[in-house]
């Protein structure tokens, strides 16, 4: 005779874990996610510490020459990466050039007249960022011919030349030949 509901040696067909093991894991998935997202949160904070950066070490650089009776000076800053360019521009004037495109949409994005340099492209900025103005710089001489003027950033690094004459009231800014 047989017997009925006969056990198979303590075996079952499923994996059972524990609450507190299950608790755990999901507790390891939550700090590592959390870690993840904090990193990811500096490096964007220093993407936006670098560029306001290059932005005051130009200015202070712009600034000097100014107050000289003439100088030609080398600019060299560190930029982002993610930043191709920095632009010169001169929204009171029509887009004329080989960046002309970005002119275009500098003036989408509704520019103020006060805005004469930005950083390209514009989606890898930081808000806040998009564009500043620089003080003491002769804007009409430096987008004579392309508007805006771009200078290309070489693996996250800038150099432009600042020139100032003595009979000049501005500083001019010009890429290293």
């Amino acid at each position: 005779m047989r017997k009925r509901g006969k056990k198979r040696n303590g075996k079952r067909g499923q994996l059972r874990i524990s609450f507190g093991m299950l608790f755990s894991i999901i507790l390891i998935i939550a700090f590592i996610a959390v870690a993840v997202y904090a990193i990811i949160m500096f490096l964007n904070i220093k993407k936006c510490a670098d560029t306001g950066m290059f932005k005051q070490d130009l200015q202070e650089e712009i600034n000097r020459a100014w107050t000289s009776d003439s100088s030609s000076e080398i600019f060299s800053g560190n930029l982002p990466s993610s930043l191709d360019y920095v632009c010169f521009v001169d929204v009171s004037e029509e887009g004329r050039g080989e960046h002309k495109e970005y002119y275009d949409k500098l003036k989408k994005y509704g520019y103020s007249p006060q805005i004469n340099m930005f950083f390209w492209p514009l989606k890898n900025t930081c808000e806040g960022q998009r564009g500043f103005e620089i003080k003491h710089i002769d804007i009409k001489k430096i987008t004579a011919e392309e508007n805006p003027y771009c200078i290309k950033s070489i693996r996250g690094k800038v150099e432009v030349k600042i020139e100032k004459d003595f009979y000049d009231a501005l500083v001019k800014i010009s890429k290293i030949s």
